[in-house]
C-alpha cells in the first residue's frame, strides 16, 4: 500500500544514485586509461633527456652500462623499463607516486647523505660520485609525478 509504494520508491532513488555512482567512476576510469600512454611517452622523454643522465655518471657503471657484465644486484639502469622494476635485493626500483618507495631514490639518497652506510649508493668504495642534493630533487620529483 502507501508504505510499499514509499519503500519502492526509496530503493528505486537509490538504485539510480548507485548506477551513477558506477557511471562516474566507469568514465574516469576509460579517461585514465586514455592518459596512461601519454603519461608514459612523457615519462620517458623526461627519463633519456634529465633523468638518466645524471643517473650515468654516478650508477652506470655497475648497473648496466656494459651489457658483457651482468648489472649489480640485477639492477639495470639502462632504461626506464629496467629502473623500474628493480633489481633482486632491493625491491622495486620506482614506486611511481612514492619516492620513499623506490630503491633507486632510498639508495641513492643515502649514498648522498650517509656515505657510510652499507646500502648507500654508490658505495664509498665506487670511483663515481654520489648524485647532489639538486639531483636527488630532480629524481624525486621525477618520480613522485603524476
Amino acid at each position: 500500500t502507501f508504505w510499499q509504494l514509499m519503500f519502492l520508491l526509496l530503493l528505486l532513488l537509490l538504485l539510480l544514485r548507485l548506477l551513477s555512482l558506477l557511471l562516474s567512476l566507469l568514465v574516469s576510469a576509460s579517461a585514465f586509461a586514455a592518459d596512461a600512454p601519454k603519461a608514459n611517452a612523457d615519462r620517458e622523454k623526461a627519463w633519456k633527456a634529465e633523468i638518466f643522465p645524471m643517473l650515468e655518471n654516478s650508477c652506470a657503471g655497475c648497473h648496466g652500462k656494459d651489457p658483457a657484465k651482468k648489472a649489480k644486484g640485477g639492477f639495470n639502469i639502462m632504461t626506464l623499463e629496467s629502473a623500474a622494476k628493480g633489481g633482486k635485493e632491493n625491491g622495486v626500483g620506482i614506486t611511481w607516486g612514492n619516492a620513499a618507495k623506490s630503491a633507486i631514490y632510498t639508495l641513492s639518497e643515502l649514498g648522498a647523505t650517509k656515505r657510510d652506510e652499507e646500502m648507500a649508493m654508490p658505495p664509498k668504495k665506487a670511483k663515481s660520485e654520489p648524485l647532489t642534493k639538486d639531483q636527488l630533487a630532480k629524481l624525486k620529483a621525477f618520480i613522485e609525478a603524476k
